[in-house]
């Protein structure tokens, strides 16, 4: 089973993302805070992460930025959530991210992003 790593500060939107992918047969790993997603990813070693982009007390953009400067999870795919900001703004940033999911989202246009990026 493919392995996703969700962070989000919101736990009904973490508990929506794993009801949601737990359903198609991913085995996800619920993170409130990114602070410690290193050692996090060492552990569960994800095919796939979900990031939100507004953090309580850290910018997932800073963290995004951290994990594609790091050798070891430069690879990992990584698709950035926001609420707050749209595509073209995360398009304009210097690091981009695998693709991108605006909430409020579509369960099935999440699935499909996941599904793609997992080739799941």
């Amino acid at each position: 089973m493919k392995r996703v790593l969700v962070v989000d500060d919101d736990p009904d939107i973490l508990e929506v993302f794993q009801l949601a992918l737990e359903a198609e047969n991913y085995t996800v790993f619920p993170l409130l805070s990114p602070r410690y997603i290193f050692k996090t990813i060492r552990e569960f070693n994800p095919d796939l992460i979900i990031l939100d982009i507004m953090l309580n007390g850290m910018d997932g953009r800073a963290v995004f930025k951290q994990l594609r400067s790091n050798p070891e999870t430069e690879q990992i795919p990584v698709i950035m959530a926001s609420a707050r900001y749209d595509e073209n703004y995360i398009i304009s940033q210097k690091y981009h991210p695998d693709d991108y999911l605006e909430k409020p989202f579509n369960m099935s246009v999440m699935l499909q992003k996941v599904n793609r990026l997992t080739e799941n």
